[in-house]
């Protein structure tokens, strides 16, 4: 098995499902941890108009790739990190990184990312597992912690929106609000067909907040009427159920 499937598995599933959270954390973990095929020393191409670095996830893509490029018999191909060919080709003024390009218009794995949708986006992703991950965080109090919580946000103008949250309920009926420690505790949730599935389809979002910001925000509206509290890791052995009224007795 070569030693790129696991990150050509991975952007593969990022292409079949781009919205999906955790393919979109599983794709920046590989573009900071994963080696790529990629030329040694700069090298660029134009496709529709930009200038971007070819760089493979197979081996059999580079050699297709060879087969229709010419001006790639010049290049040495060899191992990367693909965040360090991201950086390389950003610091030469280029526009961007094509994955295993090739005729067929219908890939599942021959992407072209731009610098200005790529880097916003690896940013964004790898700040939330930072302030997830941190030591501090982990080790942080229940009240002080950061957590993933899925949450629905709509816009009601005048820049004034709203935020509804996904709920789980214990057998008594009582309605909480879930929140996750780790990314695995999240998956849990997130890849359940009665709650992760209906909250990809209603387009929600993740955010890394404590409680007391889902609890009092510091902007926007929320309907926590009919919600007890939060539910941290609600899936887990040692789940954690929070009241609200524990909270206003502090």
């Amino acid at each position: 098995m070569s030693k790129f499937t696991e990150f050509d598995f991975r952007l593969r599933a990022f292409l079949k499902d781009p919205d999906h959270f955790l393919n979109g954390i599983a794709l920046v973990d590989a573009f900071h941890t994963m080696p790529i095929l990629a030329p040694k020393e700069p090298y660029a191409i134009e496709v529709d108009g930009q200038k971007v670095v070819p760089v493979f996830t197979t081996a059999a893509d580079l050699e297709a790739f060879k087969t229709v490029q010419e001006s790639s018999h010049k290049q040495k191909w060899v191992e990367r990190i693909a965040f360090d060919v991201m950086e390389e080709e950003i610091s030469q003024s280029l526009d961007g990184m094509a994955f295993n390009l090739k005729p067929e218009e219908n890939s599942d794995n021959s992407v072209v990312f731009t610098n200005s949708e790529l880097v916003p986006y690896i940013n964004q992703l790898t700040s939330v597992v930072n302030t997830l991950m941190t030591e501090e965080n982990t080790d942080a109090d229940i009240m002080d912690k950061v957590y993933l919580v899925p949450v629905f946000v709509f816009p009601k103008g005048d820049e004034q929106f709203e935020r509804l949250f996904p709920t789980m309920a214990t057998p008594e009926g009582k309605s909480y609000v879930p929140a996750f420690t780790t990314l695995d505790s999240f998956a849990k949730w997130y890849n359940n067909p009665e709650f992760g599935a209906p909250f990809r389809e209603n387009n929600g979002v993740v955010v890394t907040w404590t409680i007391n910001d889902i609890y009092r925000p510091r902007n926007g509206e929320e309907d926590l009427e009919e919600t007890f509290g939060v539910a941290i890791n609600p899936f887990d052995e040692q789940q954690i159920l929070v009241d609200w009224s524990d909270i206003e007795s502090e």
